[in-house]
């Protein structure tokens, strides 16, 4: 197994793969990832079978670790759905050995969700478990399309609410406004935070993908914006990246209006609508937050990142015989 350090000359490649793995997305085409790059020091790494191109990890550095990217909602090591666990255990070992030769002393990799993976494939939590790597669980709050469950009453009670107050949703061709009269200062005045996204960085994103990032805005009677959703369309799945509005406007269904709206608009078009996390920290969840997004039916789905001591991940090939 050849490993070969990605380039600017490897994008073409890099992005024609990315047509045939198992977690195909936009978040992996080099055009999105390459905003990220004033953040991150990038080792993205090829891995090449005798001379065919057989999985990719997009991957940063942080002093002595090799990190799946931090700078994607989800990412790991991306392959066919086709390729063998024992293949994929030899892209691991020579991961691994492409960290020792650059000295690093740890690697972090993320296990991509199940709800975006075309077809199921876990072989890393037995490596994880098997190499006693560190394991941290985010989790996802999703909706299945599939098998549904009903909003509770008291979300009923409010989406009925907003219609009665005559809110309305339609799509912005850029992320300004919302940007700078809902989710800047509502992000701020309740977490003392921003977006990791500039609104900049947002705008240039939404021309570069105009289908897979779409930003839906909630207005009032009068056509004041007053909330709005930053989507992020992947091939089944549509995932909340960012939703903020106006605290008054919240108690009226605003949000829960545009939320049902979309919910309504997109379970025939895909399977799963991703609320994303509703962690305070790695270890605590925002009650309030998550009561929210399960008041739609959401349920958790689990989200793992290991940690490999570079030493103990070199034994990886010896996790199957032969």
């Amino acid at each position: 197994m050849k490993v070969v350090l990605y380039q600017s000359d490897y994008k073409k490649t890099w992005n024609s793969f990315l047509e045939q793995v198992n977690a195909a997305s936009f978040l992996f085409n080099r055009h999105f990832m390459e905003y990220h790059s004033p953040r991150f020091h990038d080792h993205s790494l090829l891995f090449y079978d005798e001379h065919r191109l057989v999985a990719i990890f997009p991957a940063h550095v942080q002093e002595t670790i090799l990190c799946s990217h931090f700078g994607l909602s989800y990412g790991g090591i991306l392959h066919e759905a086709t390729l063998s666990l024992e293949v994929y255990l030899s892209i691991l070992q020579a991961l691994a050995v492409h960290a020792k030769e650059c000295e690093f002393e740890a690697i972090i990799l993320n296990e991509i969700p199940t709800i975006y993976q075309h077809t199921a494939s876990h072989g890393l939590a037995f490596v994880g478990h098997a190499l006693s790597a560190t394991v941290q669980v985010q989790l996802l709050s999703t909706l299945d399309f599939r098998t549904p469950l009903s909003l509770n009453t008291n979300r009923k009670r409010m989406i009925q609410k907003g219609v009665k107050n005559g809110y309305w949703i339609q799509e912005d061709t850029t992320a300004t406004a919302f940007w700078q009269e809902i989710l800047l200062p509502r992000l701020q005045d309740r977490y003392h935070t921003a977006p990791v996204h500039t609104v900049e960085e947002m705008n240039g994103l939404m021309q570069a993908f105009p289908q897979a990032i779409k930003q839906l805005n909630v207005y009032d009677g009068t056509g004041a914006l007053v909330g709005g959703t930053t989507l992020f369309i992947h091939p089944h799945v549509v995932h909340l990246q960012y939703i903020a509005g106006r605290e008054s406007d919240n108690h009226k269904g605003a949000l829960d209006f545009l939320i049902h709206t979309l919910v309504e608009q997109y379970k025939n078009e895909v399977r799963y609508f991703d609320f994303g996390s509703s962690h305070l920290s790695p270890k605590q969840l925002n009650k309030g937050l998550l009561y929210w997004k399960e008041s739609f039916g959401a349920r958790s789905v689990p989200q793992y990142c290991y940690t490999f001591s570079v030493e103990n991940l070199l034994q990886v090939r010896q996790l199957i015989n032969g």
